[in-house]
């Protein structure tokens, strides 16, 4: 098999197979047809986690090896902070405590996992340095965290009532981004250097803002649009008030179906 041909199947296909198969396993309401995503959800992902074996040659191989890199504390933060949700205040599905501090302890162990791959030995490494990806993506995450705590603390505070707890929570979130961010811009890692990560983390920030300020400009634009169109439509006819025959006959009505001797009114 000729190598353009092996990265399009063991790589973009799978790549299909995932979003696909996401799609089809949380939005479809037929059993067989989110049986049928989940299989190619996890078809997909093998497959781009194999890359370093099935696309040694291709520099895609080094994405395969940072998804089966991160697949360790990824499961364990998803599992984890599951537990923790359905095991609070809600009124189905409730899990025990026991659950809940198992939950809290698999968060903490994925977290420090994570922490490990910048300040210890358990940076990804493919073939022979830090996975180029892996630079990419920790910056990312950091950043990512910090502004969806940010904007769940605001939100919270808005439209919550007595969330003091999860608003503690989200700015400790927030703040242990942060501190996470400067120390990585500061220090060197085992294997990261500092002025690497900080020019990705510059990058990272350009990233986000612009998808934000994008998304600010298409909300800008929708909401124009859909002023300009409205103000192109004629005003709806309004009916003529009621005559006295006609509050005659809605008073006859209403004295039939409400009220009457030996009712309560």
């Amino acid at each position: 098999m000729e190598e353009a041909t092996q990265a399009f199947v063991f790589f973009w296909v799978a790549g299909l197979f995932v979003v696909m198969g996401a799609m089809l396993a949380f939005f479809s309401k037929v059993n067989w047809q989110r049986r049928l995503g989940g299989a190619l959800f996890g078809l997909g992902l093998l497959s781009l986690m194999l890359t370093p074996w099935t696309l040694s040659f291709s520099p895609s191989s080094g994405f395969g090896h940072l998804l089966g890199s991160l697949i360790g504390p990824a499961v364990l933060l998803a599992v984890g902070l599951y537990q923790i949700a359905f095991s609070g205040h809600v009124p189905v599905g409730r899990l025990t405590r026991t659950d809940r501090n198992i939950g809290v302890a698999m968060v903490v162990v994925g977290v420090l996992w994570l922490e490990a791959m910048h300040w210890w030995v358990l940076t990804p490494t493919y073939p022979a340095e830090v996975n180029k990806y892996w630079y990419i993506f920790w910056p990312t995450m950091l950043l990512g965290v910090l502004v969806c705590s940010s904007a769940t603390y605001a939100i919270v505070g808005l439209v919550g009532e007595q969330r003091q707890q999860e608003q503690r929570l989200m700015l400790v979130s927030a703040s242990l981004a942060i501190v996470l961010m400067l120390l990585g811009s500061l220090f060197d890692g085992p294997n990261v250097d500092h002025e690497r990560f900080a020019t990705e983390l510059l990058f990272a920030s350009a990233d986000i803002f612009g998808v934000m300020v994008g998304a600010a400009v298409a909300v800008l634009l929708f909401a124009v649009v859909l002023a300009f169109y409205e103000s192109q439509q004629p005003v709806p006819k309004r009916l003529d008030p009621p005559n006295q025959d006609q509050l005659e006959k809605a008073s006859h009505i209403i004295a039939q179906h409400v009220g009457g001797e030996g009712e309560d009114e």
